[in-house]
């Protein structure tokens, strides 16, 4: 947590439009809010998003609705990915059915295994299902167009987990708007981090209708049966607005540190997952490395200088892909030293 660096610029316009929030007396659902949509809206081409109070909140809160209102109580994630993805299946009172096995050189799925997954199933299980697909690393799904197209023709909501791919794109497009409906997460330790926070996106109103209302409790209609405080405070959206409009600093200078783990590893056959190839503007919130025979730190011993893998432990299916990926150091102002001794250790 030590680690995380905002732009000064975000943390002067923070500082200079602070005061305003509290002399308006209006510390929550006000201007900086519907701001920070708009500005989404724009940034992402999404017709509607609402900002939440975290991206748990405004998954639990889709699949909430999916299930209640449309008899989508089955949901089927991948088998890579982070385990509070299971928890967020539990705590909307949908039961899991099954695991999407993952690839390598992804570690995400491919559209055949999502095939595979959906062959499976029978009509109606087809008709109660959800899959939640999680983006990984920084990049696109590269099979997300491929499975999106699956899903609408097979009749499956599909919900994209986004907590890494803020500003990724795959030929120019968004991840959460392939599907029903994405999720977007600005944890302190994701690509562009403002501690907690999080941005639902969907090009379908009915749904953004019903998310927007159950965030408040649909205290004024009274017309919904769910709800639940998911809301993202002025203050709070007020520090994601100035820290996400520095989105292109911020990954532009993570950028300059993966050219130099893209020259070591292309000089020395090191494999990672590139992030610039096939469509793919990716968000660098990891550099992943892999290994396709041996565990990654039986290939690379020396290897000490890297953080927290994506991801190193099961939840339901053994996930062989934890033992052969590592992630090396990248963040937003990071000392030269630090990846150059990650490359050092790579190579000696």
């Amino acid at each position: 947590m030590g680690l995380i660096k905002l732009p000064i610029n975000s943390t002067n316009y923070f500082k200079s439009n602070l005061d305003e929030i509290f002399n308006s007396g209006s510390l929550a659902e006000g201007p900086w809010n519907i701001k920070l949509a708009k500005y989404i809206n724009k940034l992402t081409n999404a017709k509607f998003s609402l900002p939440t109070n975290s991206n748990g909140a405004g998954i639990v809160g889709l699949l909430s609705l999916y299930r209640h209102y449309y008899g989508r109580k089955n949901v089927m994630i991948q088998s890579n990915t982070m385990y509070g993805v299971k928890t967020m299946v539990f705590s909307a009172g949908c039961e899991l059915t099954g695991f999407v096995e993952c690839n390598i050189e992804t570690l995400m799925p491919s559209l055949g295994s999502v095939k595979k997954q959906i062959n499976k199933m029978n009509k109606t299980e087809k008709e109660s299902l959800i899959i939640l697909l999680s983006h990984i690393g920084g990049i696109v799904n590269p099979d997300i167009e491929k499975i999106a197209n699956l899903c609408k023709k097979e009749n499956i909501v599909l919900i994209e987990d986004c907590a890494h791919s803020f500003e990724s794109t795959l030929n120019n497009k968004r991840t959460g708007l392939f599907g029903n409906a994405g999720v977007y997460s600005f944890y302190a330790t994701k690509a562009i981090p403002v501690g907690e926070g999080g941005i639902v996106v969907t090009n379908d109103e009915e749904i953004a209708t019903m998310i927007s209302k159950f965030s408040i409790y649909d205290r004024f209609d009274q017309k919904l049966e769910l709800g639940n405080n998911i809301r993202m405070s002025e203050v709070h959206a007020l520090l994601a607005y100035s820290v996400i409009k520095e989105w292109k600093e911020i990954i532009n200078n993570k950028r300059k540190i993966a050219k130099k783990y893209i020259l070591a590893c292309n000089n020395n056959g090191i494999n990672y997952i590139s992030q610039e190839e096939n469509g793919q503007s990716g968000n660098y919130y990891k550099f992943i490395i892999y290994s396709k025979d041996l565990p990654i730190f039986k290939r690379f011993p020396n290897l000490k200088t890297y953080t927290s893998s994506v991801y190193d432990y099961s939840i339901g299916v053994e996930n062989l892909l934890a033992k052969y990926h590592a992630c090396l150091p990248i963040w937003y102002g990071q000392d030269e030293n630090i990846s150059q001794k990650a490359i050092n250790e790579l190579l000696y």
